[in-house]
């Protein structure tokens, strides 16, 4: 009796990439033609609201190349959106994402299948130290490990990627989670199914600059930080009680230095003190403030994206269906 056939989905977000499409899709062409005789393959491209000619790209791939998918989103939702809906709409035993900017290498792909095979559910990528980045990107990266290590239950690593294959049991779980605000590294890791790695080292981008800016960078941080941890929500009482703490030693001192017959200048403590207490009371109501902002954006019930065409139109979403919270349903 013939081995089961298993199937491939390759998931590809671009956005305004007309320029790196071709050489990419080239190269992913390349490497997948050595899984054809082993696997069924489908490649889903999805068009994350591009204002170039990305999707015009898409059209001739699609029309040339039965394995082609693709989705358009009517505006730009962001690298995670694409990602979620690739996943969503992905048919594959297994699931492969990447960018599609060359900076993850399509070589990597058997690699990450060999994996699979061998048992791994997750099958993550890290990026090996590149000399080409700037001295403030390193020092950046290692501040976000930093922090994540000591804030999160659920660390993750700056070198991690986007670039990872799925099982699809992996990604029906994935699925499960409705977050708003994804942040799908820490989601992946927070999962807990058997996981192993895999080093590769970063391209450079085959055309165009890059899309992923600093306030991007910053907004996903952010999204990591709020997403895995509660410790900011107590840094209002500890830092309230780091008050009362410098508020007791301060009358301490006066009481002392008054007892002593020195003269205190009593309208500089008192301003000293407004400024430490309405600072901790405004980083306080901020913090607090990201979180309900964060909760009134999830009751919204908003859907992650919006898409405005697909080929084959079938493999658009059924309108008429109500969105679950946080706006996508779960891999059938």
């Amino acid at each position: 009796m013939a081995a089961p056939r298993y199937k491939l989905s390759i998931v590809c977000p671009a956005f305004e990439e007309e320029e790196v499409l071709p050489r990419f899709h080239a190269e992913l062409c390349a490497v997948l033609a050595s899984l054809e005789n082993d696997y069924d393959i489908e490649i889903l491209y999805i068009d994350d609201g591009s204002r170039d000619g990305t999707l015009d790209f898409l059209r001739q791939l699609a029309a040339g190349d039965a394995r082609i998918r693709y989705l358009s989103f009517s505006r730009n939702f962001g690298q995670q959106a694409a990602l979620t809906a690739g996943m969503e709409h992905a048919r594959g035993d297994a699931v492969i994402t990447l960018d599609s900017d060359l900076q993850h290498p399509p070589s990597l792909i058997p690699a990450l299948v060999e994996q699979w095979r061998k048992g791994h559910d997750i099958v993550l990528t890290f990026r090996e130290d590149d000399p080409r980045l700037s001295y403030f990107k390193r020092l950046s990266s290692r501040a976000f490990n930093a922090v994540m290590r000591w804030l999160s239950d659920t660390p993750v690593s700056s070198a991690a990627s986007d670039y990872r294959l799925l099982s699809r049991q992996a990604v029906n779980a994935l699925l499960r989670l409705h977050e708003k605000h994804r942040f799908l590294r820490g989601m992946v890791n927070w999962l807990g199914f058997r996981t192993t790695t895999v080093a590769f080292h970063p391209a450079s981008r085959g055309a165009g600059v890059t899309k992923y800016t600093l306030r991007r960078m910053l907004a996903l941080a952010v999204d990591a930080l709020l997403s895995f941890s509660k410790l900011p929500l107590r840094l209002s009482l500890l830092l309230g009680l780091l008050l009362i703490v410098l508020g007791g030693g301060f009358g301490a001192v006066i009481l002392g230095r008054s007892l002593g017959g020195a003269e205190i200048g009593g309208s500089q403590l008192v301003l000293i003190a407004l400024f430490l207490i309405g600072g901790a009371i405004l980083c306080a109501l901020g913090i607090v403030g990201e979180y309900v902002g964060r909760i009134y954006e999830q009751v919204k019930g908003r859907p992650l994206y919006l898409v405005k065409e697909t080929y084959p139109p079938s493999l658009a979403l059924r309108q008429s269906e109500p969105l679950p919270p946080g706006g996508h349903r779960d891999a059938a």
